[in-house]
């Protein structure tokens, strides 16, 4: 049975966060301070006012949260990423009331969706995707379950996954010679402990890692200094005697506290961690191959500059020949450089490598990029694929216009419209579907006064768009307003277009 982990606040300490809500309440100005304080007044639950406090704060940061969220989304078009389209859905969620903020949420929430699971296909569908990757991708479609075919892309490729991991781990522990290799293998049976015997083999590493890890000295503990018998001597601390300000300069420097060796303790059990995860056998020929390089360096030197006729005449010979031997000594003292350390040590290092190659060939690509685009060449995706992916620009507007839904229809019934603000609700409806059907491309996102702006042509068909929002949002007094005559005269308006 779970328990019930929400810590009880006394009357006294519900009192105090109340108060500072309130005064907080009086001076913030900006949104999200105002989301903000709609959580704690939340977390206060039904103490006092709160939900009343939490919907102030709500409608006082709608209008410019929705503005901001929106524009940013707008301003960002086809680099929003999933992480942009989830925080402006989550922003929006709270505010859901305020317009057509729902709505846009929902687009939003299937924008992120989409990219996320192109995201997640992209990497799993790359043949030379690491382990790793391929995990990433398929939490990422595992955060989309349900959308499309993830279901059973989540078993094909989770599978796949499960079975590379353990193949790894398994092959690290099995080539293992040191407690650091055990123990890598160990957290890499444990990221998969519910697959085949990765569990037990996890706790097989733990224990291999165990017998070989070195056992730590203990450290002799130094006595404490006993204080002094007589009151000649006195304890001294930077030349100068404890609780005496008055010595002289002389009798300060004449008793001089022990140096103290500062060590950095994180620094050196690095270092011998290291050492004792190098293996030392491999270690040895790293050393061998050091010392030829050095003599195939001296005898480069040396073996031109000999009296005698030989040397005179294979001057050039010897010169190619110590040439050659110093690049196969380099190769082999590089192949057991890296035999010698572990295979973390191993990825590490060219990690390292290839994050600094990438930062030298940074400049030089961004040279070639601009000499390119100085003669009209732009490598980037967009212009290489003249702007038709079928992935990148899922929402791109121009292509929607050409391919309207053929589907599309107005689900109501006028039977089942109870009142007038209902039925203008569906003559709307009615109307934006004939207007998409005929070629106008309707963003979800968009109000229905900037859809007048594009749409409305006559003042009767922008009465329509106003009487709608009255039947939308004006509530109860918009309700008494619309009449029978003003239904009446929406469906004849209806009907004039549709011709």
């Amino acid at each position: 049975m779970a328990t019930d982990k929400r810590v009880t606040l006394s009357e006294t300490e519900l009192n105090e966060r109340y108060t500072a809500a309130v005064r907080r309440f009086a001076t913030i100005s900006g949104w999200r301070e105002y989301l903000a304080l709609a959580e704690e007044f939340r977390a206060l639950d039904t103490h006092k006012d709160s939900a009343q406090k939490y919907t102030q704060c709500v409608k006082a940061a709608s209008a410019s949260a929705y503005r901001d969220v929106t524009e940013n989304i707008r301003s960002k078009g086809s680099d929003a990423t999933a992480a942009d389209y989830r925080e402006a859905a989550r922003i929006l969620q709270i505010i859901q009331d305020y317009q057509d903020a729902r709505e846009v949420m929902r687009v939003y929430t299937v924008r992120a969706t989409v990219l996320t699971y192109d995201a997640a296909m992209a990497i799993l569908s790359d043949s030379e995707a690491t382990t790793e990757a391929l995990g990433e991708g398929v939490a990422m479609l595992k955060s989309i379950k349900g959308y499309k075919n993830t279901r059973e892309l989540i078993e094909r490729f989770e599978r796949y996954y499960f079975e590379r991991m353990y193949s790894e781990a398994l092959r690290l522990m099995e080539s293992g010679h040191v407690f650091s290799e055990f123990e890598e293998a160990a957290e890499l049976f444990e990221k998969i402990s519910e697959y085949s015997d990765a569990a037990q083999q996890a706790a097989a590493c733990r224990k291999r890692a165990n017998k070989l890890r070195p056992k730590e000295k203990k450290k002799k503990e130094t006595p404490a200094p006993s204080p002094t018998a007589g009151g000649d001597e006195t304890l001294r601390v930077k030349g100068k005697p404890r609780g005496e300000g008055s010595a002289s300069k002389g009798e300060a420097e004449s008793v001089k506290p022990p140096r103290r060796r500062v060590r950095d303790d994180e620094t050196r059990n690095t270092l011998v961690e290291v050492w004792r995860s190098m293996d030392k056998r491999r270690m040895v020929d790293f050393i061998i191959w050091l010392v030829l390089l050095a003599a195939d360096v001296a005898a480069s030197m040396i073996l031109p500059n000999l009296e005698g006729e030989y040397f005179g005449a294979n001057q050039n010979s010897i010169r190619v020949a110590t040439v050659l031997a110093a690049a196969v000594i380099l190769a082999m003292g590089f192949r057991a450089f890296l035999r010698m350390l572990t295979a973390s040590m191993r990825k590490k290092l060219a990690q390292a490598a290839l994050r600094f190659a990438k930062r030298l060939a940074a400049p030089v690509v961004k040279l070639i990029t601009k000499l390119l685009l100085s003669i009209g060449i732009d490598l980037s995706r967009r212009n290489r694929l003249g702007g038709r992916d079928e992935r990148t620009f899922v929402f791109d507007d121009a292509e929607r216009v050409k391919k309207p839904k053929k589907k599309l229809k107005n689900d109501l019934k006028w039977v089942d419209q109870t009142d007038n603000a209902a039925r203008v609700r569906f003559i709307f409806i009615d109307y934006m579907v004939r207007r998409i059907r005929k070629g106008y491309f309707m963003r979800r996102s968009m109000t229905p006064a900037e859809i007048c702006v594009e749409v409305a042509v006559e003042e009767d068909e922008k009465n329509l768009f106003a009487v709608y929002e009255k039947a939308r949002y004006g509530g109860q007094r918009g309700l008494e307003e619309i009449t029978d005559a003003v239904v009446g005269e929406l469906q004849m308006v209806n009907r004039r277009r549709s011709q």
